[in-house]
C-alpha cells in the first residue's frame, strides 16, 4: 500500500466524517417534514417540465417563499427542477447556478444520493453549451463515478452519453464511439424510453460527425419512436431537428422543409428558443439550397430564427447565426451586407483559436465565400488572394484531418495489435541483418541465416494477408446480413437510390418489392429461433433465384425483404412477386423433429412501380418504399399470403 493510496484514504475518511457532523448539525429532528404539497407538485412539475416548461418554472417558484421550509431533500429536487426548466429555455449560466447551489445542499446529506449525479450531469450540460468543455467533462466523470458506485445503470448510461457527446465535440471520435456503445449496451438492458432516445440521438450525432449520415438517420428515427412512446414532447420535436438537419446534409431539401413544418405545427405552445431557432434556421438554408430557391423566404426564416437567438446563451449559437445570414445575403446580392456578417464570423472564429475541425469547415467556407463575393465586386486581387488562402487552410485540414468512417475507426482498434506485429518482425528483421553482416565472414552459416531470414518474410507476408482479409471481412460484415448472406438494410439504401437516380436520369420504371413471411413468430414460438433461422435462409435462397442481375434484393429487417428492380413495370414486377409468393408456398420443409406438426410457410408482398405514384414522390426512394410497405400490409389484412399492388 503506497503513501499516495494511504493520503487519500484518510482524506476520503475525513470527508466523511465532516459530512456526516455537518448534516447532523444542519438537520433538526423532525426538520425533514418540509412542505406537504411540495412533493405532488414536484411530480406534476416534472411532468409538465415535458410539455410546458415556462408554466413548470411558473408553479415551481411558487414555492420559493416557502423555501427555507423544504426539508434538505425537498430543496435538492426544487434546486434539481428548477435547472432543467432552465437547461431548456436554453438559460444556462443560471441553469450552472442553480445546479451549483443544488449541489451546495448536498453536501448536508447523511449518505450518497442520485440527486447528486443529477445535479452534475446538468452542470455540465450547461458548461458544455457555454464552452467551457474541460468543467463539463470533470462533473460528467464525476456524477458517472458517484452512479456507478450507487451501481444505477439508467444514470451510468446517461454519464457515458455525456462523455461521448464531449469527446465527439472535440474530435475525439474513436472514444466517443467507445463510451456511446458502451451507453447504448447498458440503455438496452433498461425500460427506460428517454434513456434509450437520448443514447441514439448522440449516436445520431456522431455519425454524422463521421459522415455516415445513413446510419444517422436511422438513429435519430429511433430516437424519435423512443420519446414519443416516454411521452416526452420536447425530447421528440428536438429528434425531429436532428432528422430535418440530416436530410439537409443530404441534400434532400423537399424532405427537410417538411419536417420544419411539422415542428412548428407540432410546438404550438412549446415555442422553446433551442427548438425554434434550429427549426427556422433549417428552413432558411432549405429555402436556400433547394432546386427551385426562394431566397426571400429564405431571409424571412433566418429573421424569425434571430428573434429566438437573442434567448439562447449557447456559445457558438451567433458564430451560427452570422454564417447562415452572410451566405443568406449574399444569394440575395446584398454584398455589402454579406461582408459585415463575415467580419463578425471572423471576430467570433479569433476567440476559439486554436480551431475545432467543424469550426476550421466554417472558416474555410466564409473565405470561400468572401473571395466570391469580392469578385462580385470587383476586387479581383482581393478574391485571389482569399482562394489562395483557403486552399492553404484546405491542406492543413487534410493533413491534421481526424474523421474517419465508422469502419476506419474500428479497423484502427484492430490495426493496433497489427502493428505490434509489424513491429516485432521489423526488430527481428534487425538482427538478421546484423548476422547476415557476420555470415559474410563466415560462409559456412550463410544458408541457415537466409534460411531464418526467409522464415521471417513468410511470417510477415501471413500477417499482412491476414490483415487484408481482415479489412474485406470488415467491409463486407458493413454491407451484408450475416444470417443470410445477402445485402443488408445499409447497402441496400445507397445501392437503391443510385439505381433510382439513373432511372431519373433515363425517365425509366423502378418497381419496389417488399416481402414479409407471415407467422415469423409463432415459427419461431412453436419450432425455436434456430427453424426460424433456417426459413429466414431458405427465403433469401429462394428470393435470389428469382431476380436477375440488374436487380437489387436483400433483408431489410426482421422478417422482411425487399427487393429493388430498375426497368420493371407494375406487371412484370408483380409477376415476379407472384412467382416467389408460390415458391415459398411451395417449399417442402424437412425438420429433424419428426414428432413435430409439420412447418408451412408463406410470405404477403406488397409491390409499386414509379409510374403507380405522384410525380413529385415518383424518384424518392422513401415514399417508395413506404407505398410498397403499404400494400405489404394490405396484403396482411386481406388473409396474408397474398401480393398486393396499385
Amino acid at each position: 500500500m503506497t503513501v499516495k493510496f494511504l493520503v487519500k484514504l484518510l482524506l476520503s475518511l475525513f470527508y466523511c466524517f465532516i459530512v456526516i457532523q455537518t448534516s447532523m448539525a444542519a438537520v433538526p429532528q423532525g426538520a425533514e417534514a418540509g412542505v406537504p404539497a411540495f412533493d405532488k407538485a414536484a411530480e406534476k412539475i416534472e411532468t409538465l417540465i415535458d410539455s410546458n416548461v415556462p408554466l413548470a418554472q411558473t408553479q415551481l417558484k411558487r414555492f420559493e417563499k416557502q423555501f427555507q421550509q423544504l426539508s434538505l431533500k425537498q430543496k435538492i429536487t426544487y434546486q434539481n427542477l428548477l435547472t432543467d426548466t432552465y437547461l431548456l429555455q436554453a438559460q444556462y449560466h443560471l441553469a450552472k447556478q442553480s445546479a451549483s447551489d443544488g449541489l451546495a445542499l448536498t453536501l448536508k446529506l447523511s449518505s450518497p444520493s442520485l440527486l447528486i449525479s443529477e445535479l452534475l450531469y446538468s452542470r455540465g450540460f450547461a458548461y458544455e453549451s457555454i464552452g467551457e468543455t474541460e468543467l463539463a467533462t470533470k462533473d460528467y466523470e464525476n456524477g458517472l463515478e458517484l452512479a456507478k458506485s450507487l451501481h444505477d445503470n439508467v444514470l451510468i448510461a446517461t454519464g457515458l452519453a455525456n462523455l461521448g457527446a464531449i469527446y465527439y465535440l472535440t474530435d475525439r471520435y474513436e472514444n466517443s464511439l467507445i463510451v456511446l456503445n458502451d451507453a447504448y449496451n447498458i440503455a438496452k438492458q433498461t425500460d427506460d424510453d428517454e434513456l434509450k432516445g437520448m443514447v441514439n440521438s448522440e449516436l445520431g450525432i456522431l455519425y454524422v460527425y463521421l459522415n455516415q449520415s445513413e446510419q444517422a438517420m436511422v438513429y435519430y428515427h429511433q430516437a424519435y419512436q423512443h420519446y414519443k412512446k416516454a411521452k416526452k414532447t420536447n425530447s421528440s420535436l428536438s429528434a425531429l431537428v436532428n432528422i430535418g438537419m440530416n436530410h439537409l446534409y443530404e441534400k434532400e431539401y423537399e424532405q427537410a422543409i417538411s419536417i420544419y413544418k411539422t415542428i412548428i405545427k407540432e410546438s404550438e405552445g412549446v415555442a422553446l428558443n433551442q427548438l425554434m431557432y434550429s427549426t427556422y434556421s433549417g428552413l432558411s438554408w432549405a429555402n436556400l439550397k433547394k432546386e427551385n430557391p426562394n431566397h426571400e423566404a429564405s431571409y424571412q426564416y433566418l429573421l424569425l430564427s434571430k428573434q429566438y437567438m437573442e434567448g439562447i446563451e449557447q456559445y457558438d449559437i451567433k458564430l451560427q447565426y452570422y454564417t447562415d445570414e452572410a451566405f443568406v445575403l449574399y444569394e440575395l446580392e446584398h454584398y455589402q451586407e454579406a461582408l459585415e456578417s463575415m467580419s463578425k464570423v471572423e471576430s467570433i472564429l479569433a476567440q476559439y483559436m486554436p480551431l475545432s475541425q467543424l469550426k476550421m469547415y466554417t472558416r474555410i467556407n466564409i473565405i470561400n465565400l468572401k473571395s466570391k463575393t469580392f469578385h462580385k465586386l470587383g476586387r479581383y486581387q482581393q478574391a485571389y488572394e482569399l482562394q489562395a488562402q483557403r486552399l492553404s487552410l484546405t491542406q492543413l485540414l487534410r493533413e491534421k484531418k481526424h474523421t474517419q468512417s465508422i469502419a476506419e475507426v474500428r479497423l484502427a482498434l484492430e490495426a493496433k495489435q497489427a502493428d505490434l506485429h509489424k513491429q516485432v518482425l521489423k526488430n527481428k528483421q534487425t538482427l538478421q541483418e546484423v548476422s547476415l553482416q557476420e555470415a559474410e565472414q563466415k560462409k559456412s552459416q550463410q544458408k541457415r541465416y537466409l534460411f531464418l531470414i526467409a522464415i521471417v518474410a513468410l511470417i510477415f507476408a501471413w500477417l499482412l494477408a491476414k490483415l487484408v482479409q481482415g479489412q474485406r471481412r470488415l467491409y463486407k460484415a458493413s454491407s451484408t446480413d450475416m444470417l443470410t448472406g445477402i445485402s443488408n438494410r445499409r447497402k441496400l439504401m445507397r445501392k437503391g437510390r443510385k439505381l433510382l437516380q439513373k432511372a431519373k436520369a433515363r425517365k425509366a420504371d423502378f418497381s419496389v418489392i417488399m416481402i414479409d413471411i407471415d407467422q415469423f413468430k409463432k415459427v419461431n414460438d412453436r419450432f425455436g429461433h434456430s427453424v426460424g433461422d433456417q426459413v429466414l435462409k431458405k427465403v433469401a435462397e429462394l428470393g435470389v433465384t428469382f431476380i436477375r442481375k440488374t436487380d437489387l434484393f436483400g433483408r431489410f429487417g426482421g422478417e422482411e425483404f425487399i427487393v429493388f428492380l430498375p426497368n420493371t413495370s407494375t406487371a412484370q414486377a408483380k409477376m415476379i412477386a407472384e412467382r416467389f409468393r408460390s415458391s415459398v408456398e411451395g417449399y417442402q420443409w424437412q425438420l429433424k423433429d419428426s414428432s413435430q406438426a409439420p412447418l408451412t410457410t408463406s410470405v404477403s408482398i406488397g409491390v409499386v412501380c414509379s409510374a403507380d405514384v405522384p410525380l413529385d414522390k415518383k424518384y424518392e426512394l422513401t415514399a417508395l418504399i413506404n407505398q410498397a410497405d403499404n400494400l405489404l400490409y394490405l396484403a396482411k389484412k386481406q388473409g396474408k399470403n397474398k401480393v398486393c399492388s396499385l
